[in-house]
């Protein structure tokens, strides 16, 4: 549900990147002004949004998230090709636990930190209901919602490398990149070959690669997550 509804942003204008670099840099957000297109916050209907603004920290620009009983993120939309080799790196850190979370159950589904790759697939590449739900979900909401996501979490239980479907959608792909021995309030760095983890997750590449949100969320279990991003990219591979 939550990339359902991160997906209805994507109609915000395009703006042209860096030649090396999909992602425009944030340059501009709250406290501030208004944030640098093309990110806009993406928040979910009947949940508190969290608190999302530009920090300085080392001489750079860095996306803080506190999500107190809240969930939400920032969404970079794209249109790019998913057959080609593009990859995402970022940076991120976290400056404490979610106790109460348990991966991929729905009592349980927060996470101190996660990233989302909106992805686009063909129909029949779904199983039959959720062929039907997505139909449905594009003729009321939007005919551009993703067919599938890929996200990246930091989680307070699972070691690296696990990975599920979300409890809320099938069509939704979770992997644990940092678990309970990631240490707080140290910056990680993350690279991702999205073409190989899409195929890892769903069985081929997809067609297009439609948004990538950084997000946090804790509405769950009511508890506070309180979070940093840095330095994203989307680079084609040589």
């Amino acid at each position: 549900m939550r990339a359902l509804w991160f997906a209805l942003l994507l109609t915000a204008p395009l703006v042209q990147a860096a030649a090396d670099n999909a992602l425009t840099p944030w340059m501009a957000g709250p406290p501030a002004g208004d944030w640098s297109a093309p990110w806009h916050v993406a928040d979910i209907p009947g949940l508190a949004a969290p608190r999302r603004q530009l920090v300085e920290q080392d001489g750079r620009l860095v996306l803080h998230i506190e999500a107190d009983d809240a969930a939400g993120g920032l969404l970079h939309p794209l249109d790019l090709p998913g057959d080609r080799p593009w990859v995402l790196s970022w940076q991120w850190r976290t400056e404490r636990r979610l106790e109460q979370a348990r991966f991929a159950t729905r009592e349980g589904d927060d996470y101190a930190a996660r990233v989302y790759v909106l992805l686009d697939y063909p129909l029949s590449s779904l199983a039959f209901f959720a062929r039907q739900k997505l139909r449905l979900a594009r003729t009321f909401y939007d005919p551009k919602l993703p067919a599938k996501t890929l996200t990246y979490v930091w989680d307070n239980r699972q070691p690296p490398g696990s990975q599920a479907p979300s409890a809320y959608a099938e069509t939704v792909e979770m992997l644990v990149l940092r678990g309970p021995e990631a240490p707080l309030g140290q910056w990680l760095t993350e690279s991702r070959d999205l073409r190989r983890d899409a195929i890892a997750a769903f069985g081929s590449a997809p067609r297009r690669i439609l948004g990538v949100v950084f997000a946090a969320d804790s509405d769950n279990t009511g508890e506070r997550a309180d979070s940093y991003f840095a330095a994203p990219r989307l680079v084609e591979a040589p």
